[in-house]
């Protein structure tokens, strides 16, 4: 998808005074441990951790950081720029400050399954090509979102609220009967009773526009692409609650 498209969608909705519900389950699902921006929090800067495609994957780690983003002081309103590093350039991104290395420690942290948690090597080891989406929002706030893949599997993410640091796992159920999708799907059913969406479509639309970014900038050999388009402020009154203990997973094979 891209920009143009993703904003025809939106824009044909309003038109038709049609509800419009977009978005992934990573938003709605298990957080380890459970942790919330607070709404109306000054945040500066905030990290999270990734893995598999970026076209793909990377706009579920989107979703995850945009769901915690747009709870800070003022709501959203807007994106100045998108950069997509790639390979060493991420280490040196890291290295001058420009992604917070603490903030990424802190994401590792929560993280159970990955292969970084053995401790026999570190994440500059074990990560193979590894990418970073750098969005800077017109607020000043940054978001870095980095793909270790060869390191995690897992996605985390960390942040910086009132001069206090906060990190969580968004944990996905890998096996049957995958039920993170459960909450996901209860949104979409509570907006066919309702008539109204469960959570604002402008958080996908910007995740569909900073993720079309981020790929022009890999392509371009990370060069910013400006998004002046991203002016399109929001407030969203929707609220994240921990979900009840998943049921006993069993093999994908299994039938």
């Amino acid at each position: 998808d891209n920009w143009r498209d993703a904003k025809w969608l939106y824009d044909t909705a309003h038109e038709l005074k049609s509800p419009l519900m977009a978005g992934s389950s990573l938003p709605t699902l298990w957080r380890r441990p459970p942790a919330d921006v607070r709404r109306g929090a000054n945040l500066t800067q905030m990290v999270a951790i990734s893995y598999h495609t970026l076209d793909a994957y990377g706009f579920h780690a989107l979703e995850m950081v945009q769901c915690l983003a747009e709870r800070r002081a003022g709501g959203e309103t807007g994106v100045r720029q998108v950069r997509c590093l790639s390979g060493n350039r991420v280490w040196e991104a890291l290295a001058n400050g420009t992604i917070d290395e603490g903030l990424l420690q802190a994401a590792v942290v929560p993280l159970e399954s990955s292969p970084v948690k053995r401790g026999d090597q570190s994440l500059m080891e074990m990560a193979k090509e590894p990418t970073a989406m750098i969005v800077d929002y017109r607020d000043g706030f940054r978001a870095s979102i980095l793909t270790l893949n060869g390191a995690v599997n897992e996605w985390s993410v960390a942040w910086h609220e009132d001069g206090k640091s906060k990190a969580t796992m968004f944990w996905t159920q890998e096996a049957r009967p995958f039920m993170h999708f459960t909450y996901l799907v209860k949104g979409t059913e509570q907006m066919f009773h309702t008539g109204k969406p469960s959570w604002p479509a402008e958080r996908t639309l910007y995740t569909s526009a900073i993720l079309d970014a981020a790929l022009i900038s890999l392509k371009r050999g990370g060069k910013a692409v400006p998004t002046p388009y991203l002016n399109i402020p929001y407030q969203s009154d929707w609220n994240w609650q921990q979900p009840p203990p998943p049921p006993l997973g069993r093999p994908v094979h299994d039938k």
